[in-house]
């Protein structure tokens, strides 16, 4: 995470105390500051319930998928990781485009692989 997300989730963590807090405990400066920020908390929370339940459904198959493929010798995940690098290879060469160098999503055998790999030490 980047210095800049973090400062964005400080201030979305401290707006969002605000508004779940009482109304009537809030000083004239906080409330100031919620409505000041409005356009901007809308925008956060529409984000967040836009990537709600897929997020956590993706949460739920990286955890199934990583209990399974911990149980596997790390000599075959590392046939596997190269299965994989070899099979990307050959699309990107295949066709024009940049999907070789895209971060692989959290749910994937290529991640978790990479993860697993990684916490061996291999």
């Amino acid at each position: 995470m980047n210095k800049k997300d973090n400062e964005g989730r400080i201030k979305l963590k401290t707006l969002w105390m605000l508004l779940f807090g009482e109304p009537k405990s809030l000083s004239d400066e906080q409330i100031a500051r919620l409505l000041e920020s409005e356009k901007e908390i809308r925008d956060i929370v529409r984000r967040v319930f836009r990537q709600f339940p897929e997020a956590y459904r993706r949460i739920q198959i990286y955890r199934a998928k990583k209990g399974e493929l911990s149980q596997l010798p790390t000599g075959e995940l590392m046939t596997r990781r190269q299965k994989i690098f070899n099979e990307r290879a050959s699309v990107f060469e295949r066709e024009d485009n940049d999907s070789f160098f895209k971060l692989p999503s959290i749910d994937s055998d290529e991640f978790i692989l990479r993860e697993i790999l990684k916490e061996r030490g291999a």
